[in-house]
């Protein structure tokens, strides 16, 4: 849940805003939602040769001559962890980030072996849709969709058609691993950050792909075991809860994001 008060937040979400869309900030956002932990979404000082992300600097000289943030950063999500009694932690990176809230808040893997499915699971997410959202700007990654929009289309149909159900079929066969789809895909006994990352990326292709544009491409997929998991990681209480607030951002339309 996100939080109003005049003393500085907890937790910190630094991405693009005013949030208009969900990106890769909706990963951070499920992990504390489902926590039920008060949180920020912020785009205070992010851009500019002084802003706080060094990838938004303009020049190397820039990146350089400044550094005002607990721990430099490149680009956004970045997460800000100011504990009431700890260290300060400011730190970006998808994975890093969710590996981190998931220590902090009880959603960490409790064995090695363990962790490193978990983070296997995670990475594997993380490609996933990065490749899924390359497909709209095959052009020049940099682009934006509606400047690409015809070669975007083409190439994110054929990803739909091609690599997408294979990735699909990766995944199903990965939340069969342990008990079943109704199960944490690491494991173990309570859901991780992989859990997460796994569901976002999910929850993005059903809103993307599942259209008359790509042919229903999710529910057309032969994916049995991976739509349980999906449905089971969404109905958690406090996730529902987010979905029907006004915290939870629509879907750009298009690039996943």
């Amino acid at each position: 849940m996100s939080e109003a008060s005049n003393l500085p937040p907890e937790w910190t979400i630094i991405y693009h805003g005013p949030v208009s869309f969900k990106g890769r900030g909706e990963f951070l956002r499920l992990i504390l939602e489902d926590k039920g932990v008060p949180y920020v979404n912020s785009a205070k000082n992010l851009y500019g040769p002084i802003g706080i992300t060094d990838c938004f600097r303009g020049d190397a000289k820039a990146v350089a001559s400044l550094d005002i943030t607990p721990f430099p950063v490149f680009f956004p999500p970045a997460i800000w962890h100011r504990p009431p009694n700890g260290e300060e932690v400011f730190i970006n990176q998808v994975s890093a980030c969710m590996v981190y809230i998931g220590e902090v808040l009880g959603y960490a893997p409790v064995t090695p072996a363990e962790r490193g499915r978990a983070e296997s699971v995670m990475a594997n997410a993380i490609d996933y849709i990065a490749e899924g959202r390359r497909s709209f700007h095959p052009v020049k990654d940099s682009m934006s969709y509606n400047d690409q929009k015809e070669e975007g289309n083409r190439a994110s149909k054929e990803f739909a058609t091609k690599r997408m159900l294979l990735w699909l079929s990766h995944f199903d066969k990965v939340v069969n691993k342990f008990g079943g789809p109704k199960t944490p895909v690491a494991g173990g006994a309570s859901v991780t950050y992989a859990d997460f990352c796994l569901f976002h990326v999910l929850d993005a292709t059903v809103n993307q792909f599942n259209t008359e544009f790509y042919e229903m491409a999710w529910d057309k997929a032969d994916i049995p075991s991976l739509k349980k998991y999906y449905e089971w990681m969404k109905s958690r209480g406090n996730l529902q809860m987010y979905f029907k607030s006004d915290r939870c951002p629509p879907y750009a339309g298009d690039s996943m994001m």
